[in-house]
């Protein structure tokens, strides 16, 4: 099994939410963790072996570019109480044609929700590179959609990640953590 540190800077969270007047997107960058996985030498995941990630990103780093709407954002996602969105992913299988699907656990606001999403993964060496999008409906994670005078949202909203990460060394030498 062999460790993959996500590398913060190149790794992405987006969010698309649809309102009553037009497209919100928010945006964030740094997402840390791990990705343990088998990786043939073709670049593929090997799901019969044992596989595992964590990942998290800082919830104070989503952005929408305008002010009032982040502040009110980050009450809604409750940032002070839970400052982190956090998905540990607990079991991937292949989708055929070079795409995967997950078994995830994400936890938002204090809450956990197994989600079952599908994703792209691409091995070069000692990088890899994992793209997946998946709609969630904030409510599951009892958040109220935000109403601002004349603007309202829609519950659902999509949620792209980019994850880059790099080798950093062989998870079977020590004990997993």
């Amino acid at each position: 099994m062999i460790r993959y540190r996500a590398i913060p800077d190149e790794s992405r969270f987006e969010a698309e939410l649809q309102s009553n007047l037009h497209p919100i997107h928010a945006r964030a960058s740094g997402i840390y963790g791990f990705i343990e996985a088998t990786v043939s030498p073709e670049g593929h995941i090997d799901t019969a072996s044992p596989h595992r990630a964590q990942l998290a990103l800082w919830v104070e780093d989503i952005d929408s570019g305008h002010e009032l709407r982040d502040v009110e954002m980050l009450r809604r996602l409750g940032a002070k109480a839970h400052p982190t969105i956090e998905w540990a992913v607990t079991r991937v299988w292949p989708r055929g044609d070079g795409r995967y699907r997950s078994r995830s656990l994400v936890m938002a606001r204090g809450r956990s929700r197994s989600i079952d999403s599908d994703f792209i993964i691409s091995v070069n060496g000692q990088r890899m590179v994992v793209e997946g999008e998946h709609v969630f409906d904030m409510r599951d994670f009892g958040i109220v959609p935000p109403r601002f005078f004349w603007l309202w949202m829609e519950p659902q909203m999509t949620v792209r990640v980019r994850v880059v990460a790099r080798q950093v060394t062989v998870a079977a030498d020590r004990p997993p953590a």
